[in-house]
């Protein structure tokens, strides 16, 4: 039988939260496709004018509007790049990859005031993210025609599909199709529901689930009414001990300490291409302490 990553996860009951991507620094460069499996690499960006911008620190997803007629249409003429950086969100026109270097600045391009939303479909690197990406696209896409766009590998593949919203990076992962459109919208209206959520990307893993304990305990509410702080580190991603502190606005607590511990769950297959066995990380809650109360705990 095919193994499918996403599949097998979801029967471990692997948990998302702690997940999402470690970059906090995107650039997103309009590519009609087909995707290279290991893009941006392969495109039509040369590997020098990636480094240059600062790819893997920056990192650089290849994008395209939902559909083939939507693809077809961008295939000729200026394509569309976004840089995402520091909450905000610009963007800017392209015609020769050199072009890009434009979003390397602060003045570079454009304010883009409204939401990005991305959905990893990157089937030649991961099958499950085609499988289950592209009837969250359509889904999607159908909502928000504008604000939605296919995008290269976000990483996460047992997680698909994957769901990246700017400019506050909120990470999701495993929605089904039908609940897409309500998931997305409760955030977008400052109400986050963690059922899919995996974290915010940038974050340290450790903040992510502090975050996310806090919104799922006291909200809903919107990821801007908290900010988690890794405050203490006992040991090590293997075997680890973490707080964070998470200060937060109404309906949540002002101040609360979280305590997390870090292990290695058991020896799985994490991608659908996975040729050997890996140890994912695993993310327990110890203790969840508001400020003025005695110890909550988990």
């Amino acid at each position: 039988m095919t193994l499918r990553c996403s599949d097998d996860a979801s029967s471990r009951h692997d948990p998302p939260l702690g997940t999402a991507p470690p970059q906090h620094d995107w650039l997103l460069v309009e590519h009609p496709g087909p995707w290279p499996v290991t893009a941006p690499f392969g495109a039509d960006l040369p590997t020098s004018l990636l480094r240059e911008l600062g790819h893997p620190e920056l990192r650089t997803l290849l994008v395209r509007r939902h559909g083939r007629d939507g693809a077809a249409h961008r295939a000729t003429g200026a394509r569309r790049w976004f840089r995402s950086r520091s909450g905000t969100v610009r963007t800017g026109l392209w015609d020769e990859p050199a072009d890009l270097l434009a979003s390397l600045g602060d003045d570079g391009g454009e304010p883009h005031p409204d939401p990005l939303v991305l959905v990893c479909t990157h089937g030649v690197h991961d099958a499950c993210c085609a499988i289950k990406g592209r009837p969250v696209a359509a889904a999607l896409a159908l909502r928000w025609p504008d604000a939605v766009w296919e995008c290269s590998h976000l990483g996460g593949d047992r997680f698909a599909p994957n769901v990246l919203l700017f400019p506050d990076l909120a990470c999701y992962g495993g929605m089904p199709a039908e609940v897409a459109v309500p998931t997305v919208e409760a955030h977008l209206s400052g109400r986050v529901r963690t059922r899919w959520l995996r974290g915010v990307a940038g974050l340290h893993p450790a903040e992510q689930v502090a975050l996310g304990t806090v919104l799922d305990r006291w909200g809903p509410a919107p990821l801007s009414s908290a900010t988690a702080h890794l405050t203490g580190q006992d040991g090590t991603f293997d075997a680890g001990r973490w707080t964070v502190e998470v200060r937060g606005t109404e309906p949540l607590p002002t101040t609360t300490r979280v305590v997390v511990d870090s292990s290695r769950r058991d020896e799985a297959l994490l991608t659908c291409r996975s040729t050997r066995p890996t140890r994912a990380l695993q993310w327990d809650v110890v203790s969840v302490t508001p400020r003025d109360q005695g110890p909550d705990q988990s």
